[in-house]
């Protein structure tokens, strides 16, 4: 048999055969990338009133009051050790008729005022020989009462308070007119009372009453506490009283009371009052 004959036929059939052939390959890349992020948010909040009251009328008379009353604590700072303070207003202010104002404080750093302001126009006389008032007689009146309270970057570091009392006890009782008080052991606090009135006396007219509060507190500490660390052995703790006993009543008129014994308040008690056609 010849063997050339059949060795070429094979070697022709294996070079129809797939081929596997194995190799390591070492692949390098660099890649660039760059990114750029953008967020922006914006935000835009408006809020406007406006209020136009027009008036054009003919009067003859014209009553205007105006109170305001701006406070502020600002930047201050308490430290203190068994801060015991009490304010005790006991059968006082009553019976009083006109205008009463009490402000009373043993804290620190307290801001406390009333303000009162009144405007009533002259009544007409009748004219003599029997005569009688003009018939187009009117007035008007206008009355307006602020107050802007403020507290911001204040702090307070006070350990162990025995006591911390505010009483008010058979006080302010049966008054007639204006009552204001303020009473506050704590600290910076703000407290105001402000009462506006205006009256025209006359048969008629336009009478217009605004009153506005404004208050604020902003980054405050307080930072009471039983104990500065673990060393102190007793603790004694922090305790406050607020008390209003059998007081404030058969009052007659406006009555403001404000009472703090904490720290950092915005009290306020704002009355605006305006009339006209009293005449008869």
């Amino acid at each position: 048999m010849n063997k050339t004959r059949v060795i070429l036929p094979l070697i022709a059939l294996v070079g129809l055969l797939p081929t596997l052939a194995m190799a390591d390959v070492d692949v390098r890349a660099r890649v660039t990338k760059q990114k750029d992020i953008r967020i922006q948010e914006r935000i835009n909040i408006q809020k406007q009133a406006v209020i136009d009251a027009r008036v054009r009328r003919e009067v003859t008379k014209a009553a205007e009051s105006q109170a305001l009353v701006n406070q502020t604590n600002w930047n201050n700072e308490v430290c203190t050790n068994c801060d015991e303070k009490r304010d005790i207003i006991v059968n006082s202010g009553s019976g009083n008729s006109g205008v009463l104002d009490i402000n009373q404080s043993a804290g620190n750093m307290n801001n406390q005022g009333n303000a009162v302001s009144i405007a009533v126009d002259v009544q007409i006389e009748v004219p003599p020989n029997g005569g009688t008032e003009d018939p187009r007689d009117e007035g008007f009146a206008d009355s307006q009462a602020h107050v802007d309270q403020k507290n911001f970057n204040n702090l307070v570091d006070t350990v162990n308070i025995l006591f911390r009392d505010a009483l008010i006890r058979d006080s302010i009782n049966n008054n007639a007119g204006v009552a204001h008080v303020n009473q506050a052991p704590g600290n910076m606090a703000n407290q105001s009372n402000t009462f506006s009135l205006a009256v025209s006396l006359a048969r008629g007219g336009v009478a217009l009453a605004e009153a506005d509060l404004g208050q604020v507190n902003r980054n405050n500490r307080v930072e009471e506490s039983d104990s500065r660390g673990i060393r102190d052995a007793q603790f004694i703790g922090i305790n406050k009283r607020a008390d209003i006993i059998g007081s404030i009543n058969g009052n007659t008129g406006v009555v403001g009371v404000n009472q703090s014994a904490g720290n950092m308040a915005n009290q306020a008690n704002v009355v605006s009052f305006s009339s006209t056609g009293f005449a008869r």
